[in-house]
């Protein structure tokens, strides 16, 4: 896909966030890290992918539905290095940057309680993928040619309000998309950190 048409989905995506209007919505910022583990679905290729990261920040909305339920779409810009493979004769690794757009329902046990759960739908779009190949001292980096348009997950999480605007959250994202489209068995999962702040 076109960088130019996904970052134009980007926009109407931003767009389509921001025209929610409704009394005591909430804007804010949100910072993470994930450890990503990345899977071409062979156990014995696997044992050589080790584990990558990403870390980037982007914008969110909290809005409420009842007492209990809030929904909260994110817009963020990530980079990442979601897998690196060492084969002793060769290394290779692939870094990224992205778009993610998770889509969460946050459900609190009771009102009032700084606890929170949290599930929903996510979608990542890469907009440059790049796959780097090193041996004998000779580094080669190219585009991702078999690197899939888009990721899609499903997200599951657990949050904490440490205070009224402040939030941290632990967060689980499980690929149902391969992110390898020559790799149809590859599989994408994310394990992170994040810390929101609302104005």
């Amino acid at each position: 896909m076109n960088k130019m048409v996904k970052m134009a989905m980007l926009i109407v995506t931003m767009a389509a966030i921001f025209s929610f209007a409704q009394e005591g919505m909430k804007y804010g910022v949100r910072a993470g890290f994930s450890f990503c583990d990345f899977s071409l679905g062979d156990s014995d290729i696997d044992e050589n992918i080790d584990m990558g990261y990403s870390f980037g920040a982007g914008l969110v909305i909290s809005i409420p539905i009842t007492n209990f339920l809030k929904f909260v779409p994110e817009v963020s810009f990530l980079y990442r290095k979601p897998m690196s493979m060492d084969l002793k004769v060769m290394e290779e690794w692939v870094t990224e940057f992205a778009i993610s757009i998770p889509a969460m329902i946050q459900f609190s046990p009771s009102e009032g309680m700084p606890l929170y759960l949290a599930a929903g739908v996510q979608l990542d779009i890469p907009i440059a993928s790049e796959s780097t190949r090193k041996a004998g001292g000779h580094e080669d980096t190219e585009d991702y040619d078999g690197r899939a348009s888009f990721d899609f997950g499903i997200p599951l999480g657990v949050g904490y309000l440490i205070m009224p605007n402040l939030g941290v959250d632990l967060r689980a994202v499980f690929g149902i998309t391969s992110p390898d489209k020559d790799e149809k068995d590859s599989s994408f999962k994310q394990y992170g950190l994040g810390l929101t702040y609302f104005f």
